[in-house]
């Protein structure tokens, strides 16, 4: 859910646009590809020659967010049922030596464990590391530390302030293997330790971005699918969110789906499928079997004017992008390490636990 100059009231899907037009669920910084421009940005370039084509909007682009009001350790497909993650203990999952730990970068087609980054704590809005840059703004900050780590010395960090609309995030586009096919189906997981645990009526965590894969009928306008919280009874839940870039008439679709599962303050695994072409979506929790959100063609929430039947016309990702950013003010702090983070077009296994 987009807070450019909007009242949000969650819980009613309803949302009021103060001005004709929206923003993104997109911090400021990335270049969109085609569209409209919104407000409240500033860029940030990307990396390997190629522009970014997600996160924000700028001048010269809109670019998808989005959002309603309401609300592994290897790669591989050993072992996965129907595409559900399995645990990395299952029998096939790649890297897995006998009575040994699986590497979570093994024959993976992207993968992060923030280790490979020496010298670097703190991070910087517009800062270059590796395949990544970076967006930050004011009431957050954004680091490699060691207070909570799943593996190595370190963890992407991202702190936000109370009572602030503010993030970090870390994109990676350009000359990735990962996006050589712009690939309309991707799995993945990452490990996720949050606390403190501050709520706000949307903040993001994860999300792919690209063009409108090239058999929908909303090809040449950019999509986003992007993984989030939204609150149920002032807790963080799971959620997705999704946006796609206004088009003469149709105005920006910013819609969503919020799962029964709250997130805790303690490390999980947060494993993912999705299909652009099928517009299928699933999220799965520490190895289990049964998603705890699947979304199939359309999502339970929409912004007006979208419907709440309207396809989620998926991208041909193009970039990720991971961290925590709201777009509204928080309720209370929020602290978010995520480490481990594999990006594939075969499932991801979680560690067993």
């Amino acid at each position: 859910m987009r807070s450019y100059l909007r009242s949000c009231s969650a819980g009613l899907l309803t949302c009021v646009a103060a001005l004709g037009g929206c923003s993104t669920d997109a911090p400021a910084g990335s270049t969109g590809t085609a569209g409209a421009t919104s407000a409240g940005s500033a860029g940030v370039s990307s990396v390997a020659g190629a522009s970014a084509t997600a996160g924000s909007s700028t001048a010269g682009g809109t670019v998808g967010g989005a959002g309603g009001a309401a609300g592994g350790a290897a790669s591989g497909a050993g072992g996965a049922l129907a595409g559900a993650p399995a645990t990395a203990g299952a029998a096939g999952a790649s890297g897995a030596g006998a009575g040994g730990a699986a590497d979570p970068c093994a024959g993976a087609l992207f993968c992060e464990k923030f280790e490979d980054y020496a010298g670097v704590t703190a991070i910087a809005d517009k800062q270059k590391l590796g395949p990544w840059h970076a967006t930050l703004n004011a009431g957050a900050s954004m680091a490699l530390d060691a207070t909570h780590k799943m593996s190595g010395n370190s963890a992407l960090h991202v702190h936000i302030d109370n009572a602030v609309t503010a993030g970090g995030r870390l994109f990676a586009d350009g000359a990735q293997p990962v996006f050589a096919s712009k690939p309309t189906h991707l799995y993945g997981r990452m490990m996720m330790y949050i606390d403190p645990n501050g709520t706000s009526v949307h903040w993001t965590f994860f999300g792919v971005n690209g063009s409108a894969e090239p058999s929908s009928p909303a090809v040449g306008r950019n999509a986003q699918y992007i993984m989030s919280s939204l609150p149920k009874a002032g807790v963080n839940t799971y959620s997705f969110v999704y946006g796609l870039q206004a088009k003469d008439a149709d105005g920006y679709h910013d819609c969503s789906s919020q799962s029964m599962t709250s997130m805790p303050s303690s490390w999980v695994c947060v494993a993912f499928e999705m299909d652009s072409v099928a517009r299928k979506l699933r999220m799965y929790k520490d190895g289990a079997a049964e998603p705890i959100l699947a979304v199939d063609d359309h999502g339970k929430g929409c912004v007006k004017p979208t419907l709440v039947t309207d396809p989620w016309y998926g991208p041909a990702v193009t970039q990720l992008f991971v961290g925590a950013w709201s777009f509204h003010a928080m309720n209370a702090p929020l602290d978010v390490w995520i480490d481990d983070l594999v990006v594939d077009t075969k499932p991801v296994l979680c560690p067993a636990p």
